[in-house]
């Protein structure tokens, strides 16, 4: 004997059929999790936080009384300007770069201590470096954190270190990537450069003119020694003496009515020129 199913029944089964795959896919989906690379499970019966810590992978949960906060605690970078005042009472703002990350092990404590990453940034690491920064700039004048701009960025780096460890927190490293001072020290920044730019212009022309009148001075005293050696070693003597040397033996002619005597003086011992030439008396 058939039975014959009414329509409007048929209906009815169908959409509680679909009812009770939907609540079931949806309790399937609810009772799994999956934690990424670089990232840790908080997990949380009913919002209450559990211990421990849920690392990378399919995790299975109990479906509505479970549940799991994903933490990121892959390196993160952090970079604000901050304004502080210099020694020399001069505003100067640094921008820090601050690379941080939360301690895989100690996600389940941060979460309930500090929340998530973007919180953390907020009310831990921007007060940490914003503290760190004016602390270490007031030690210097504002013309010397450029050159102690290493040093400046080790002082902040180490301080910030300081402030953060409690919260479990690891700074990797901290860089200063720009100063920016006022316009006015800017601008008597420049100008002390090129008074200096000046100065050691003037110093290189002051050198030159030194060491080039040195050079004057030893060649005029070179001129002068020789000068003097020339007048001691010239002598009446030695100048007749050369004229004899030069003389030919004849007396010069003298064109008109007669001649006149060429009278020399000879050095003593000297004879006339001969067989035996000019020469002194052996």
């Amino acid at each position: 004997m058939l039975y014959k199913i009414k329509p409007g029944k048929t209906n009815f089964t169908m959409i509680a059929t679909a009812i009770v795959a939907i609540v079931l896919l949806v309790l399937v989906f609810m009772s799994t999790t999956t934690i990424g690379p670089g990232q840790r499970g908080v997990l949380m019966n009913f919002g209450a936080v559990q211990q421990g810590v849920l690392n990378p992978g399919l995790h299975f949960l109990i479906p509505v009384m479970q549940h799991v906060a994903k933490i990121d605690v892959r390196v993160q970078k952090y970079s604000v300007p901050e304004t502080a005042a210099s020694m020399d009472l001069q505003d100067v703002e640094t921008t820090a770069a601050v690379n941080w990350h939360i301690l895989p092990q100690d996600s389940e404590w941060v979460y309930q201590h500090l929340g998530r990453e973007n919180a953390v940034e907020q009310n831990i690491l921007a007060p940490a470096v914003a503290n760190a920064v004016k602390a270490v700039t007031a030690k210097y004048n504002a013309e010397d954190l450029i050159i102690h701009r290493d040093e400046v960025r080790a002082g902040i780096e180490t301080m910030v270190k300081e402030n953060l460890l409690p919260y479990h927190i690891v700074v990797d490293s901290v860089n200063i990537t720009n100063f920016s001072f006022s316009s006015q020290f800017s601008a008597a920044i420049e100008r002390k450069q090129v008074a200096q730019q000046h100065a050691q212009q003037a110093t290189y022309e002051l050198q030159r003119a030194i060491v080039q009148a040195k050079q004057k001075v030893v060649t005029a005293t070179a001129e002068a020694r020789a000068m003097k050696l020339k007048e001691v070693s010239v002598t009446p003597e030695l100048i007749q003496w050369e004229a004899v040397q030069k003389w030919n033996g004849k007396l010069p002619t003298i064109m008109g009515g007669g001649h006149m005597p060429f009278i020399i003086s000879l050095p003593h011992g000297t004879v006339p020129i001969g067989a035996a030439g000019i020469g002194p008396k052996k």
